[in-house]
């Protein structure tokens, strides 16, 4: 089947995936049980940090990152119920896996040292080709606190508009290489941190990027989950 205990779990309604909405809900979840007739025991989701029951009957995408890499079938939700202090739904799957390449769809949540500066429109317009001046922007120091192949979410004491473009560079470490990245990125979302006057939480979104750093990403992530994953079983 290529799926496994403690895999990790997102689901988009599939009516929203039909009608391309552009505000989807993305449920976190995991597995807890491979269960006979292509039914799962999953954990019961959260978004937004709060847990949502989600009704018996209905239909979703879900998408499970595996150590054979993304995983996707559409699921209907069979039953929900609570055991002790712990809330379960069973998910019969209704078709066969496939592997995807949405690879930023997981956020990973770490925390990273980075930087971040505002990147001029020239700069946009010629990307890899675009060599640096003596006038560049400051660089600010930032805080990565997720990570996708997709994007960032970071802290930073950088107020930025909505849509501003952003230079970002950061390392990973994975297989034993240092891996350097240095990125031009949306600004998607930008907030002050309740109670840290200055501090502001802001999510990103890379633009032309190339496959091989999004490849590397997605590889650091999958490590990172099996490494959390081997020392929450004790064989780490």
């Amino acid at each position: 089947m290529g799926l496994s205990i403690g895999n990790k779990i997102e689901l988009v309604r599939l009516d929203q995936i039909i009608r391309n909405d552009s505000n989807k809900k993305v449920f976190s979840s995991k597995i807890c049980d491979i269960m006979p007739k292509n039914t799962l025991q999953i954990s019961m989701p959260i978004y937004e940090g709060k847990i949502v029951p989600l009704n018996v009957d209905d239909r979703y995408s879900a998408c499970f990152y595996t150590d054979k890499g993304l995983l996707q079938t559409n699921v209907v939700v069979s039953a929900r119920y609570r055991s002790g202090n712990l809330f379960f739904l069973e998910v019969v799957m209704l078709g066969k896996l496939e592997k995807v390449q949405r690879r930023e769809f997981y956020r990973y949540k770490c925390i990273m040292n980075g930087r971040m500066r505002i990147a001029s429109d020239e700069e946009y317009e010629m990307g890899d080709r675009y060599v640096p001046s003596d006038k560049e922007a400051e660089w600010n120091d930032m805080k990565i606190i997720d990570i996708s192949g997709g994007g960032l979410k970071v802290v930073s004491k950088l107020e930025l508009e909505k849509n501003e473009i952003v230079r970002v560079d950061f390392k990973i470490a994975i297989f034993g290489a240092v891996h350097s990245f240095h990125i031009l990125a949306r600004i998607l979302s930008n907030s002050m941190i309740a109670g840290h006057t200055g501090l502001y939480e802001q999510r990103l979104e890379f633009l032309k990027m190339n496959s091989e750093d999004r490849d590397i990403i997605i590889k650091f992530i999958f490590e990172s989950e099996r490494q959390n994953r081997a020392k929450e079983s004790g064989l780490k």
